[in-house]
């Protein structure tokens, strides 16, 4: 059996665990694997004297994923959440431009997914929004792969969930189609 075109990746902060599996239960074998990982990290931000162990570890959480992405899969989708009293709304976080204009493309031709606030956000220095992360950048950058980090934000804790499952699985699906008519290989 070939292997999936895409790995999700659920519960890099434990907080975000159980919203990552109800999507990774929607999504197709066939061009989604998944990757759970059952023990994350805290999503709360450091206080400035922890700064650097919080980075440190997150670090070290993302090389051990590679293995799991390197010549197995030409995209890696890192699932996250949040909250937004407007939610559900997204960001997706890229380095690659055709990819994100490619998911701007997409999203604008899906009248469902353009009635969302959605947010394509470069990672790399010098595009006009970009962002920084803790995210090694041999991950969010490497040859052989592309990453798409997707931040799903909830509208209330206990509110909300469905339109943000279907708002999940809807650009998970625009993002791997967008990968494969922009494969690396």
């Amino acid at each position: 059996m070939a292997r999936p075109p895409a790995l999700l990746l659920i519960g890099i902060h434990r907080e975000e665990l159980a919203f990552g599996r109800v999507v990774a239960g929607a999504m197709d074998p066939t061009r989604v694997a998944v990757l759970a990982i059952p023990e994350g990290l805290s999503g709360r931000h450091p206080r400035p004297d922890q700064r650097f162990h919080f980075e440190m570890l997150h670090r070290a959480l993302y090389q051990q994923v590679l293995p799991h992405v390197v010549g197995r899969h030409h995209l890696l989708i890192d699932l996250h959440t949040g909250f937004d009293w407007q939610g559900p709304c997204a960001e997706l976080f890229c380095a690659d431009a055709g990819l994100r204009a490619c998911l701007q493309a997409a999203i604008a031709a899906d009248g469902w997914l353009s009635d969302h606030e959605i947010r394509l956000i470069a990672l790399e220095d010098g595009a006009g929004l970009h962002a920084e992360t803790v995210i090694p950048r041999q991950v969010w950058d490497h040859p052989g792969f592309r990453y798409v980090g997707l931040e799903i934000y909830l509208p209330a804790p206990a509110r909300g969930e469905d339109g943000a499952l279907d708002l999940s699985r809807r650009l998970i699906g625009a993002v791997i189609g967008c990968a494969d008519k922009h494969r690396l290989d």
